[in-house]
């Protein structure tokens, strides 16, 4: 359909407002649009959950989306939402201002929406079209990660496009770079659009004194400034040979010497001696329970290594007695739903909880097979309710070193009645936690910043010893870096004098540091690093360092 706005000349062609389903924070959306005559796009709505502040990005494809869903390089970003946009929730219109309109002229296109804060509320059909004189859309697919395959298929965006004719002259522009030290070099890139016949001049105002400073149509022009965050406003006006002259001006556009915060980890944890840990798994986030379901990950195997010992977390309140665990290693790495074979189940146990299971010999999991576990906790009673220990999915972790990625797997049947041999489903979302122990594997401790060291903030300071046993962390703040000297704790990373130190009575957790709203700590430099005990086993570490820049 296609409703008229406040002006004459707005348009907005909407799909549905009736989700019945959802996707991932940082996930896509993907369908086609034919455009029949050219259109100047402001704002899109969009149905997303949140109630909190939520991004937008919108690519197109020649042609079409599909097949190029999951090929990142088959896409150019052509807009994104303006900073303001605030989600309404489920069904209720998202409203998306575009930093820069978007001029799409008459063709076929895919187009692709990445979500941000939220994940894409959408409908398992119908695909329409959905249509009017100016816009065709033919929906559609979803999937969790931005052009990442699997693929949900039928999807139907829930939404709005807002736009009006692209008749006329319409000024545009990009730069690049936005913002950096002096002297700043910045290349000006005209993107004006008109509907009759060619832009025939360029008038560039560089530093908003309203002095022309160029008249080529791409300009570079150099900034030089004393100081933070010096702001420059340019303007551009164009004309053609049919429309009055058209102007447009971004105010505070480029800035030179930014006093933007930023924290950087550098270096690497280490330790006095080996420290024995199993696959990093991410963070519990809840507990699903179910009399038949239970839950875990997979991956595929980056170079062979040796499994020998399996734990499901016991996470629920009270806790349980017991837990099973199943282990599939599969030759030929499945792409849907698969049951296993009695010889792929390499290891099913049912044991005490908050013990390590462990196989009779190792288990060697080949290069390039599929790795899947399963486990959860529960009581001893038969058909007693195993509770999943939930954690985010996708996560990046390693195995002896090397980077993979955990993917959700499932099983909605008892496994301690079918001992693993049932249907189990490789899949996007939340993972089941299982500690998987692998010879070789080991940890270090790790440090990180959550949120922006920025004046009168608390970012918080993220530290995890990552072995077992720590009874405590210590944390030290200096103002330099050092290149990795030898300690009986591990590496000193951070340059002594330590003007702060922070005793925590835990292994993990985060520490907010306050910042003074202090115009005068801008550009100050500071370097953290965690330091870990576990007393009983004379096992020390010391973290990466982390570097923060104060600033706005």
């Amino acid at each position: 359909m296609a409703v008229t706005l406040g002006s004459a000349s707005a348009q907005k062609l909407t799909t549905l407002f009736a989700a019945n389903n959802g996707g991932s924070a940082g996930g896509n959306v993907y369908f086609d649009i034919e455009v029949k005559t050219a259109v100047r796009i402001t704002q899109f709505e969009t149905n997303y959950s949140t109630l909190a502040p939520v991004t937008f990005n919108v690519y197109t494809c020649p042609s079409s989306s599909i097949g190029n869903e999951g090929n990142k390089s088959a896409w150019t970003m052509v807009g994104q939402d303006d900073g303001t946009a605030m989600g309404a929730g489920t069904n209720t219109p998202t409203i998306i201002n575009l930093k820069t309109p978007i001029i799409m002229t008459p063709g076929k296109y895919g187009i692709a929406f990445e979500s941000g804060g939220s994940g894409h509320q959408y409908t398992n059909g119908p695909l329409g079209p959905y249509q009017n004189a100016d816009l065709v859309l033919t929906l559609g697919t979803a999937s969790n990660v931005a052009f990442t395959l699997p693929l949900f298929n039928p999807r139907v965006w829930n939404g709005s496009f807002v736009y009006t004719p692209a008749k006329g002259l319409f000024t545009g522009f990009d730069a690049n770079p936005e913002r950096g030290n002096s002297p700043l070099t910045v290349q000006f890139t005209d993107a004006t659009y008109t509907s009759a016949g060619p832009v025939t001049s360029w008038a560039w105002d560089f530093n908003g004194d309203n002095v022309i400073d160029s008249k080529v149509q791409n300009p570079k022009y150099t900034y030089t400034a004393k100081g933070w965050d010096q702001r420059f406003t340019v303007s551009l006006t164009t004309t053609d040979a049919t429309h009055p002259a058209s102007k447009l001006t971004k105010k505070d556009f480029i800035t030179v010497n930014p006093s933007t915060a930023t924290a950087i980890d550098y270096g690497n944890g280490s330790t006095n001696k080996p420290a024995p840990s199993p696959i990093g798994v991410s963070d519990y986030t809840y507990t699903y329970s179910a009399a038949a379901g239970v839950r875990g990950y997979f991956f595929v195997a980056p170079a062979q290594f040796i499994v020998n010992g399996f734990e499901a977390p016991n996470t629920f309140v009270p806790p349980e007695t017991d837990q099973t665990i199943t282990c599939v290693v599969v030759p030929q790495p499945p792409i849907a739903a698969f049951t296993p074979l009695a010889s792929e189940v390499v290891f099913h146990a049912t044991g005490k909880a908050n013990t390590i299971l462990r196989p009779t010999k190792p288990i060697i999991v080949p290069k390039g097979h599929f790795f899947g576990v399963l486990g959860a906790c529960h009581a001893p009673t038969p058909a007693s309710l195993l509770r999943n220990s939930y954690g985010n999915g996708e996560y990046w972790t390693t195995v002896n070193s090397h980077k993979i990625q955990i993917k959700r797997l499932w099983m909605n049947l008892d496994p301690r009645t079918n001992k693993g041999l049932g249907l189990m489903n490789p899949s996007a979302g939340a993972i089941g936690r299982v500690f998987v122990h692998v010879i070789g594997n080991t940890s270090v401790p790790s440090l990180t910043t959550i949120d922006l060291p920025k004046l009168g903030g608390a970012p918080k300071l993220d530290f995890n010893a990552q072995f077992s046993g720590a009874i405590g962390s210590m944390i030290i703040m200096g103002a330099g870096r050092l290149p990795a000297v030898k300690t009986p704790f591990g590496n000193l990373l951070v340059r002594p004098p330590f003007y702060l130190t922070l005793f925590v009575p835990s292994a993990k957790g985060q520490l907010p540091i306050p910042i003074p709203n202090d115009p005068g700590l801008t550009g100050l430099t500071l370097n953290w690093q965690s330091v870990h005990f576990n007393v009983v086993n004379q096992l020390n570490g010391t973290s990466n360092g982390t570097e923060w820049f104060l600033g706005n």
